[in-house]
């Protein structure tokens, strides 16, 4: 019951932030320009300083083989949501389809798991779950960026600057090598983490002014691919880490990163990419409500397999 609690009280409280972030736009406190602007700080300074940090506060008690496990079972997480998404929307025009798609094959890992991994599980699961992150954006800059940018070529240089695999590679030698980092730099790194998630809200929230929201109810299709996102593709992941049988923390915390709403770089990729950011939009808003009541469902479920293990 506790854990029922903290999940739906934090997802609750990123729901306030999406409505701040309705609210200061329709006032407007927020504009598309600097809506944008934030985007690209969440895209480009955020996400790094976000997995450098818990790096910085983790524990000494994790082990190469488990943090390798965590890249892969990321990886596995990402491709079924994938083959659940290449079955779904074939009749849907091309620019509703990619964005659709875009929704169900990548979860809210880090705007959203990442806290609520942390309420569950603690640091331990936070640095699990930046693995998530990192593979999440690794694949969201490769197959999610030819997706959005109208099959835009994809060079090296995109693939190794990405935002995940920096935060990675520069996290990874601080936690083996046991790097002493100054305060005057590791304090800023963590106030640049803290911002992830109430500027990616808002962000949200922004986009979601400019949807009529009579839509909400007509588009059934944000229905279906928020379904697909909360429920089917978490639903076979659960049963492939039953297969597998990571230890407990590490298997409750996947659970709980790959059951979150469509990620919010829906909305941001929509954007950068001139995509439909209404149905973005719409999506993110959609399944972020209906997360409420599935991800406490699917956690508690996780949490009773691995005592059965």
């Amino acid at each position: 019951m506790e854990a029922l609690l903290t999940i739906t009280t934090k997802v609750a409280v990123m729901l306030f932030m999406i409505a701040v972030g309705y609210v200061i736009t329709k006032k407007g406190m927020l504009t598309q320009q600097g809506a944008s602007e934030i985007t690209a700080l969440l895209l480009k300074i955020v996400t790094p300083c976000l997995i450098i940090s818990s790096f910085l506060t983790a524990g000494d008690d994790l082990k190469p083989f488990e943090m390798l496990l965590s890249a892969i079972l990321a990886a596995l997480a990402i491709c079924l949501s994938i083959g659940v998404s290449l079955l779904a929307f074939r009749k849907e025009p091309p620019e509703r389809r990619k964005v659709l798609r875009f929704a169900v094959i990548f979860s809210n890992t880090g705007f959203m798991g990442i806290p609520l991994v942390q309420g569950i599980v603690g640091e331990k699961g936070v640095v699990y779950g930046s693995f998530f992150v990192a593979v999440f954006n690794l694949f969201c800059w490769t197959y999610g960026y030819r997706m959005m940018n109208k099959g835009g070529r994809l060079n090296l240089k995109t693939l190794l600057l990405n935002p995940g695999l920096i935060g990675l590679a520069v996290g990874l030698p601080i936690y083996f090598l046991k790097l002493p980092i100054p305060a005057v730099l590791s304090e800023p790194i963590n106030f640049f983490a803290g911002l992830n998630t109430p500027l990616a809200m808002l962000v949200i929230g922004s986009y979601v002014a400019k949807v009529d929201l009579r839509s909400f109810v007509s588009d059934m299709a944000v229905y279906q691919a928020s379904a697909l996102r909360l429920l089917v593709a978490p639903a076979l992941f659960v049963g492939l880490m039953l297969l597998l049988r990571p230890e407990k923390d590490l298997f409750i915390g996947f659970v709980i990163q790959a059951s979150c709403p469509a990620a919010a770089n829906t909305v941001l990729f929509a954007v950068q990419y001139q995509g439909d950011s209404p149905l973005a939009s719409k999506t993110v808003a959609v399944s972020t409500v209906l997360s409420i009541l599935t991800i406490p469902v699917l956690t508690m479920i996780a949490q009773l397999l691995t005592g059965m293990l």
